[in-house]
C-alpha cells in the first residue's frame, strides 16, 4: 500500500535548466532548490513522454483541487515545434494527439470540441494566402 506523501519533506524548486546528451539518448535536468543547491538528473529519452504525462496529469489535479488553472491572460506559453497531429474518434470519444519531438500526448475532446477544430480547419483551408 502507497504511503501518503509528506509535502513538508519536499525542497522548493527555485530554478530548472536542462540540455540534451550529445548522442540524444538522455535528457538532462538540473533542478535547483531555495535551500540545499542543485539535483542533476538524467532521463533516458524514451521515458520523456511519461514525465510530461505525469506532469500534465498532476498539473490537472492542482486546477482542480485550486485556482492554479492556466490562463493565457497570465501565462506566456513558448510555441514548441510541432512533428504531428491528429484528430480522431476511439470509443466514441473524440481524440487529439499531438507530436513535440520525443512526445507523444494523446487529449480526450468532447464532439463540440472536435466540431470546433473541424471548422477552424475548413475555414484556414478556404482562406486564400
Amino acid at each position: 500500500m502507497a504511503q501518503p506523501i509528506d509535502i513538508k519533506a519536499f525542497q522548493q524548486v527555485s530554478y530548472v535548466t536542462g540540455d540534451v546528451s550529445a548522442g540524444g539518448s538522455a535528457i538532462l535536468l538540473r533542478v535547483e532548490t531555495e535551500h540545499d543547491g542543485h539535483v542533476d538528473l538524467s532521463f533516458p529519452t524514451v521515458d520523456l513522454q511519461h514525465l510530461v504525462t505525469l506532469l500534465l496529469i498532476l498539473g490537472g489535479k492542482a486546477a482542480l483541487r485550486g485556482r492554479f488553472a492556466a490562463f493565457s491572460e497570465t501565462f506566456q506559453a513558448q510555441p514548441l515545434p510541432l512533428h504531428g497531429v491528429s484528430l480522431g474518434l476511439e470509443e466514441n470519444e473524440g481524440v487529439l494527439t499531438i507530436e513535440v519531438g520525443a512526445t507523444v500526448l494523446s487529449f480526450s475532446l468532447s464532439r463540440g470540441s472536435m466540431a470546433e477544430i473541424g471548422r477552424a480547419i475548413l475555414e484556414l483551408e478556404s482562406t486564400p494566402p
